[in-house]
């Protein structure tokens, strides 16, 4: 196995591991998260929407990552999230901490803003990476068969 395609796995798989952990901690605690929702001036009386939306759609990256022919898939929608999510620590952390509530659960909930941004940004990154690498070995599939 050439080390792009172990690197692309283990990307994957730690993006699955962040948004299964992701959704089932908002599901736990629901009540919570709901809550932190109805806070949170940014979503804008959205709440409902996104109380249902975001841990399915964290759902829905996590199984596109796990089945190989939907993995591109699940690449896009993670870096689609990751893009969201950073975007959303970055104006709290630099434009308004007024707004600041975070809907994480478990241990991403107990870091600072700082820190999340720094953990958002590597995952962001990763999911990156994880698309260039399966690219890449699409790539190098199409050109070995010619």
């Amino acid at each position: 196995m050439k080390t792009r395609t172990i690197i692309l796995e283990i990307i994957c798989a730690l993006l699955i591991l962040l948004w299964v952990y992701a959704a089932l901690s908002k599901w736990s605690d629901h009540q919570a998260f709901y809550r932190q929702l109805t806070w949170n001036k940014v979503v804008g009386g959205y709440q409902d929407f996104l109380f249902w939306f975001l841990p399915g759609i964290e759902i829905i990256a996590a199984l596109a990552l796990i089945f190989k022919p939907m993995r591109i898939y699940g690449l896009i929608l993670s870096t689609g999230l990751m893009i969201a999510f950073t975007g959303y620590v970055f104006y709290v952390v630099y434009i308004d901490q007024s707004k600041a509530t975070c809907t994480c659960g478990g241990v991403i909930s107990s870091m600072t803003w700082t820190q999340h941004l720094i953990f958002n940004t590597a995952f962001l990154l990763l999911s990156i990476a994880g698309i260039y690498l399966h690219k890449r070995k699409v790539q190098d599939a199409n050109l070995s068969f010619k």
